[in-house]
């Protein structure tokens, strides 16, 4: 709500309690989503139903579309206007999401079958320098909490991130992907820890 960057906040839903909340906290409601995209379903298929609504409605196209997973709470406005500042500011790009700074090396990942026999995931042989971090290249992937997205890549190719991309790059405790029970329980850990430092929510 606090971004500078969003004409509309928009919550896609259809559960009627997720609904009352969004509406207490600010946030418009104006449809309920389908049944065919209420499962487990690609997140552009979302974020293509709500510009069409908003599109129809408005009668003008969106320019950019950001998409927000709940499942990353802490990020923050100032994340919101760096990913469409990023991508405003580059025509190369079609899209920019929010992403960290991956730890769990893929190189260092196996590959393993019904019998317990494992196989590097990259082919590769875990040896010398590939064992050394210092000496790989860096790499993030996205946490779930913003893709701005320009309406040629969501309507013409069926992308949230395009092949074109640009990366907002989220500290570790504010990347917080809730995929798991544990995720919860560090989510709401940290959740505390920032009520205790009285930190505000941007």
């Amino acid at each position: 709500m606090a971004s500078k960057s969003l004409d509309r906040v928009i919550v896609s839903t259809d559960h009627e309690e997720i609904k009352k909340v969004a509406l207490q906290y600010g946030a418009e409601v104006p449809f309920m989503r389908p049944k065919e995209i209420s499962t487990d379903c690609p997140s552009e298929l979302v974020s293509r139903h709500a510009i069409s609504f908003v599109e129809n409605e408005q009668g003008q196209e969106v320019e950019i579309a950001v998409s927000m997973q709940p499942t990353t709470p802490f990020t923050c406005a100032d994340d919101i206007d760096a990913c469409v500042s990023m991508l405003r500011n580059n025509g190369q790009w079609d899209s920019v999401f929010a992403g960290s700074i991956v730890h769990e090396r893929p190189e260092w990942m196996f590959r393993v079958d019904d019998q317990g026999t494992a196989s590097l995931f990259l082919g590769e042989v875990l040896r010398g320098e590939t064992g050394v971090v210092q000496s790989l290249p860096r790499l993030a992937m996205p946490n779930g909490g913003v893709y701005a997205t320009r309406r040629r890549a969501l309507f013409v190719d069926n992308l949230i991130i395009s092949p074109r991309t640009g990366l907002h790059i989220m500290p570790l405790e504010r990347s917080v992907d809730i995929d798991e029970p544990i995720d919860f329980e560090f989510a709401e850990f940290m959740a505390r820890r920032r009520e205790e430092n009285h930190e505000q929510p941007s």
